[in-house]
């Protein structure tokens, strides 16, 4: 009979321990998944709501200002479209810029028989400097003149020097600034034109402006 007693009493024993294992993995898997729902829910707060900016940002047009080096003022989605642009912003008041402006005018010689077509955005107070500022430097871009800054704000400058890189289907595909001789920025292009015959998006011949 004290055997018997034993035996159920060790078996009843093992069945308790057994639930109780069962128990506490029940509680740390709980704990695991409060702990989980905290971490994730503060991560999520401190990741930026913003959208991302780059290729998905659809550029918007040059604004209406005054051109010198064309007879009509350039449309990204007329006369540019279909090309990759690349525009220089600067105020030309440094010798530092001029080595901005040689660079400039290496790469789009490098790329004179495609679909790339150099822009310059001069930032000047009076329009009426404009002029003489170009024939100083030499500019032989089409050039817009930005006396408000308004072309800055359009098209997301930050400072000077700064050059926008827009691919053929008139989407933002760069920003850069002080530095941006130092980046490859023919392979960007060449990039880009390589996605725009894969699109078919790219332009079949480049525009020559009128002067």
């Amino acid at each position: 009979m004290r055997v018997r007693f034993l035996k159920h009493y060790w078996k009843d024993l093992k069945d308790s321990s057994y639930k109780m294992q069962q128990l506490k993995s029940l509680i740390y898997f709980a704990v695991g998944v409060v702990i989980f729902t905290f971490i994730a829910g503060f991560l999520f707060r401190q990741s930026p709501s913003r959208r991302p900016t780059g290729r998905t940002d659809i550029a918007s047009d040059f604004p209406e200002g005054i051109w010198f080096n064309t007879v009509e003022p350039l449309s990204l989605y007329d006369q540019l479209k279909g090309h990759v642009v690349v525009v220089l912003f600067n105020d030309f008041n440094t010798l530092s810029d001029l080595d901005d402006l040689n660079h400039f005018s290496e790469l789009n010689s490098f790329f004179q028989d495609q679909a790339v077509f150099g822009v310059v955005v001069l930032s000047c107070r009076e329009p009426s400097t404009a002029d003489s500022l170009i024939n100083q430097w030499q500019i032989d871009f089409p050039v817009l003149v930005d006396t408000d800054s308004t072309a800055m704000g359009t098209f997301g400058i930050r400072a000077l020097p700064g050059v926008l890189v827009i691919d053929a289907s008139a989407r933002v595909a760069a920003r850069y600034y002080e530095d941006w001789q130092c980046i490859p920025l023919q392979a960007v292009v060449q990039d880009l034109l390589d996605q725009g015959v894969a699109t078919r998006s790219l332009a079949h011949e480049r525009y020559i402006p009128q002067l």
